[in-house]
């Protein structure tokens, strides 16, 4: 069985690349060669993750500046690989370019996977959305606001995001000496985010909310994980409201999963999301979080997650932050692990599924 997967994003430490990257490692391979096609950049760390596993990673021309090229690279990979079944993750009916690729290359399983609930290029949407319906045969989705989003009453199968359950849970050791690398006091409380500095993660928002934070207390730093286009504007921004000293930027980190340990409340104002990662990751972590109410409620395992209104504005979020009790993650960590697993969050599970309907789908198109 070959599969070939398509990140439509950059193969880079974005939570859907590392979702796939997790299915994959924690996959029962035997009998499979997966081909991982890249449109729009490769970082050289994630690659070797996928190399090492046994993949083969095909960066391509960048889909977004060169679509015509990267559509007959595209076909040329499928039919000189005699690849069974194409597996195109994205958010919009652009992914009738991959779709429509694959049927022209003669792959006769051509699976979109829904990653969000909202794109940004919506007359691009709009115009490929009868295209993308014609030449896919089976929809995913990594929820049902993302499936509902991309395929409306048609069919699709819920992929849950899988984790590696005891690589989040908590540790004190970790905890300890991650604080010891940022410097901070024992009485410091550690505000977090981790997400790409772009539009969608709202950044200029979460800024404001700190601001209304620190005019209450001096207890409060906040942590910024992640790197993007945006990072120059916010890091502007937080110049000239005089919050340097209290605003850590951290770039990209290949160990979030240790530097999550080392902070207190997490905060996620997105405008948009499908089902992200990263609040999962947080509550594993016995993380509380405060997230915009525009976020599916299927990510709420534990109930330390609180979904705010936007429309509320800062002052309020700050003031929900203040209220919020840190958590005793030690000693909820059984409590946690047991109900991820309950909920279908094991990627063990998770990835016996996933070898399972490839193999029911490659099935049915004989």
């Amino acid at each position: 069985m070959k599969v070939l997967v398509v990140l439509t994003g950059e193969l880079c430490f974005d939570g859907i690349t590392n979702s796939v990257l997790n299915y994959y490692r924690a996959m029962d391979r035997s009998g499979m060669e997966i081909g991982i096609v890249s449109a729009r950049g490769t970082n050289e760390e994630m690659r070797k993750n996928f190399e090492d596993i046994g993949c083969t990673v095909y960066p391509l021309e960048n889909r977004d500046s060169c679509p015509a090229k990267y559509f007959v690279q595209l076909i040329g990979i499928i039919k000189r690989g005699k690849y069974d079944i194409l597996h195109a993750h994205g958010n919009s009916a652009t992914l009738a370019i991959e779709t429509t690729a694959a049927y022209l290359a003669g792959c006769k399983v051509r699976i979109i996977h829904s990653r969000n609930s909202f794109c940004e290029h919506t007359k691009a949407d709009k115009l490929l959305r009868p295209l993308m319906y014609a030449t896919y045969t089976d929809g995913f989705s990594c929820g049902e606001k993302a499936g509902k989003w991309l395929f409306g009453n048609r069919p699709f199968t819920v992929m849950n995001n899988g984790k590696e359950i005891d690589r989040f849970l908590f540790k004190p050791e970790v905890r300890k000496s991650y604080r010891e690398k940022l410097g901070v006091s024992a009485d410091t409380i550690l505000l977090g985010h981790v997400g790409l500095f772009h539009r969608q993660k709202n950044h200029p928002f979460l800024i404001d909310v700190f601001e209304e934070v620190c005019r209450h207390s001096g207890q409060y730093k906040l942590v910024l994980i992640g790197e993007g286009e945006d990072r120059g504007k916010i890091e502007e921004m937080v110049r000239q409201k005089g919050l340097t000293d209290k605003v850590i930027f951290l770039g990209r980190q290949s160990d979030v999963e240790n530097w999550i340990q080392a902070l207190d409340i997490m905060v996620f104002p997105s405008l948009f999301e499908g089902m992200p990662n990263v609040v999962l990751e947080w509550q594993l972590a016995g993380l509380p979080a405060l997230i915009s109410d525009v976020i599916t409620k299927e990510c709420g395992i534990m109930d330390t997650v609180s979904y705010l209104p936007l429309e509320n504005g800062p002052a309020y979020w700050a003031d929900q932050i203040l209220h919020t009790p840190l958590n005793d993650r030690e000693n909820t960590k059984e409590d946690i692990q047991k109900r991820f697993i309950e909920a279908g969050f094991d990627i063990k599970e998770n990835a016996k599924v996933l070898k399972n309907k490839y193999i029911e789908l490659l099935e049915k198109s004989k």
